[in-house]
């Protein structure tokens, strides 16, 4: 492993039988900023930066064999590099797309990197709908280098199907939402930069998590840092009555779309069908402001199936692609010249 210079960031050209060969070098985070910009909010460095205390440290590694073509973010907890550590997804970012050989190269990079540290890697990649031929190519790059894998169903809804959004959901669902549309509901949309409106909705998301035994992963504290340094976000609260029975929080993360971080209602109330209503809302506001795809997030957990939430985003129109997550321990490892 060699460090990286502020000069070497502007050449990384070689001559000789060296200027095919690929190479690692570890670099700081404004030099991984100006090489690599980020194409979802995850990969960013101000993001990796934020959580940075939640891991024992951050490493930014480059690979070039005369051209730059890939890096990768990594923290280090618990004897493992982790992509991401804080994070939905990760995985490499690269420049331009890429021949599979030269992912194969930068992989088993990788694992020597981690080899000779005696420290195994987890890497968790984007969904497919992000950019599914890439991300195609870096499954098949995992899977031959012998990672483990988990395979996780992740929903999206494509904002362009909502004109007929009544055409595109299950019977039982458009029953539902006939009835929310009864039920005297407002939709208020909260400010971000307030750090009390944003509490409003985190509170209803909470106690959803509470009463339904889902884990809750930001806290508040969190949640408020990340939208007022790094995430542009939405918050939502659903009225009823004027009691609050429903919410959900929105992270603009890639060009065009946008992905659910939490959303949920009020038991008590879910007679009324505050969730069919929210979700409806949710995606007009979203079409509306002409954003491509909202992603829902996960209905597994390892892999295994939730499947009354498979279901409900299955009756609302969303469809699934697959979620990838690759890991390898240290005693696996294998050091390749």
């Amino acid at each position: 492993m060699t460090t990286m210079s502020s000069c070497a960031t502007r050449e990384w050209q070689r001559t000789g039988s060296d200027a095919w060969r690929m190479e690692l070098k570890e670099i700081n985070d404004s030099e991984y900023s100006s090489l690599f910009p980020a194409v979802h909010v995850y990969n960013s460095t101000a993001f990796a930066q934020l959580n940075a205390m939640k891991v024992d440290a951050v490493r930014y590694l480059a690979f070039a064999d005369g051209k730059l073509r890939f890096g990768i973010m990594l923290g280090e907890c618990d004897k493992m590099l982790r992509s991401p550590f804080s994070a939905p997804f990760g995985g490499f970012a690269q420049r331009g797309v890429q021949s599979l050989n030269k992912m194969e190269e930068a992989v088993q990079l990788l694992q020597n990197y981690a080899a000779v540290r005696s420290m195994g890697i987890a890497i968790t990649l984007p969904p497919l709908l992000y950019d599914e031929g890439q991300l195609s190519k870096w499954v098949s790059v995992f899977l031959r280098a012998g990672f483990k894998t988990i395979v996780d169903l992740n929903y999206h809804f494509r904002l362009s199907r909502f004109a007929a959004y009544r055409n595109v959901i299950d019977r039982s669902a458009r029953n539902h939402l006939n009835r929310s549309l009864k039920a005297n509901f407002r939709l208020l949309q909260m400010r971000s930069d307030c750090r009390d409106e944003v509490a409003r909705a985190y509170e209803v998301i909470r106690r959803n998590r509470k009463e339904r035994g889902y884990p809750l992963r930001m806290t508040l504290e969190q949640v408020w840092q990340t939208v007022n340094s790094v995430v542009s976000a939405d918050f939502f609260v659903l009225e009823h009555d004027g009691n609050d029975v429903a919410a959900a929080q929105v992270f603009h993360v890639a060009p065009g779309i946008a992905q659910v971080i939490y959303w949920g209602d009020i038991r008590c109330y879910s007679e009324l069908r505050p969730m069919n209503y929210l979700t409806y809302a949710v995606f007009s506001h979203y079409h509306a402001v002409g954003l491509q795809v909202l992603d829902i997030g996960p209905s597994t957990e390892d892999g295994i199936p939730n499947y009354g939430l498979c279901d409900f985003k299955e009756d609302i129109g969303c469809e699934v692609t697959l979620k990838y997550r690759f890991e390898k321990t240290s005693a696996d490892a294998e050091i390749r010249l």
